[in-house]
């Protein structure tokens, strides 16, 4: 069934090429795009000053032809929207990833059950590899999503399946200590990142460790962590800084699920089931 899709750039300011390819590969799925009144707009590094962020996204919500919000890019401002969006019910599906993960938090604190971890517009077109896409068509098509395929990595060997939370660990960890804070007890924690050196992902890990995020956890799923580097002459790399911040927890942890910032980017739930199974 054809879709009405808002697009909205409450983060970071876009490329208008990319985003056009994006465009023009949903409306090949038989969807219409809608952009946003103030998508264009820029204020320093965003798209827009708050206040015309938050108007668009106010615009979508209320406007009866939209089906689905969709994030244009991540980059960085979602987090100023919370304090107002708080007040407004959020009663479509939102679809994003990277910065759109304070919002995709927000929503599962509050039980708002509409966000989906999946490929912003700017890029859909130009990155993501086929079995992603066929992940976004599908949900389009159907509703539906897919529980996220992984790797065992160590810690505990049983059977998990709770809640699938989480995204952007520089996010995630932005968020601590304020109203925002993702709530995990009871979860299966999500992570990913791009273009952070090893000892700022151990930094971060800890920041979640140290506000309580990791207390009651069921299980963590590793997605890609892109272009993440340790020093050239290392003898250790990411593997041991996931040991360092996560053995010690005794809960099973999995890596190479198929999302983060580069071609692999299933799109998926939050809050959806998902199991973690050692074989």
């Amino acid at each position: 069934m054809s879709k009405t899709i808002a697009a909205i750039s409450p983060s970071g300011i876009h490329n208008a090429k990319t985003f056009q390819k994006g465009i023009e590969l949903l409306e090949s799925w038989g969807h219409k795009i809608v952009c946003s009144p103030m998508h264009k707009a820029t204020y320093l590094y965003t798209a827009g000053t708050v206040e015309e962020r938050i108007a668009d996204f106010v615009w979508a919500l209320e406007n009866p032809a939209i089906d689905i919000i969709w994030f244009i890019r991540g980059g960085y401002g979602t987090a100023e929207l919370l304090s107002v969006l708080e007040h407004t019910p959020i009663s479509k599906p939102v679809i994003g990833f990277s910065d759109a993960t304070a919002l995709l938090s927000y929503l599962w604190n509050s039980r708002q059950n509409q966000g989906y971890h999946g490929p912003v517009l700017n890029s859909i077109a130009t990155l993501c590899d086929s079995e992603s896409l066929e992940k976004v068509r599908e949900f389009l098509d159907t509703g539906k999503t897919s529980e996220l395929s992984a790797q065992y990595l160590f810690g505990s060997t049983e059977t998990v399946q709770a809640p699938l939370v989480g995204g952007n660990l520089c996010v995630l960890s932005s968020l601590c200590g304020s109203p925002y804070q993702l709530k995990t007890e009871g979860c299966i924690l999500a992570l990913e990142d791009i273009a952070e050196p090893a000892y700022k992902i151990d930094r971060m890990l800890l920041q979640l460790e140290l506000s309580g995020m990791f207390d009651g956890l069921k299980g963590i799923l590793l997605g890609e962590f892109h272009n993440c580097k340790v020093p050239a002459a290392a003898d250790w790399n990411l593997l041991d800084v996931y040991a360092r911040r996560f053995k010690h927890l005794g809960i099973p942890v999995y890596q190479h699920a198929p999302f983060g910032h580069h071609k692999t980017n299933w799109i998926w739930q939050i809050g959806q089931i998902q199991t973690l199974e050692y074989n």
